[in-house]
């Protein structure tokens, strides 16, 4: 009886260290791969960053130009306002104040 005992007592013992075995190789491979899942992430964070870096830096060259283009229109503007005769200064008749009847 004791001897049974002790083979009961052994076998239990050997299991315990086969599924701490079983569990520590699981561990491994699961620690692999989130490893890779992590750097996979990082990578995707990285290469995300980068387009909208990109994205943005055109957001802002666009906007450039175009206060770029606005600025040169109302340049033009104005230079063609200057540039045009005043109507009152051509036309003595039409200049209010001058008329003496």
């Amino acid at each position: 009886m004791q001897k049974l005992y002790f083979i009961l007592i052994g076998s239990v013992f050997i299991l315990s260290i086969l599924f701490a075995i079983v569990i520590w190789r699981q561990t491994i491979k699961f620690e692999k791969k989130a490893l890779a899942a992590k750097q996979a992430k990082e990578e995707y964070l990285k290469q995300l960053m980068l387009e909208q870096e990109e994205e943005r830096r055109l957001a802002e060259i666009k906007l450039q130009e175009e206060l770029q283009q606005k600025a040169e229109n109302q340049m033009l503007q104005e230079d063609a306002a200057i540039s045009q005769p005043d109507e009152t200064d051509d036309n003595p008749e039409a200049k209010p104040g001058d008329h003496k009847e």
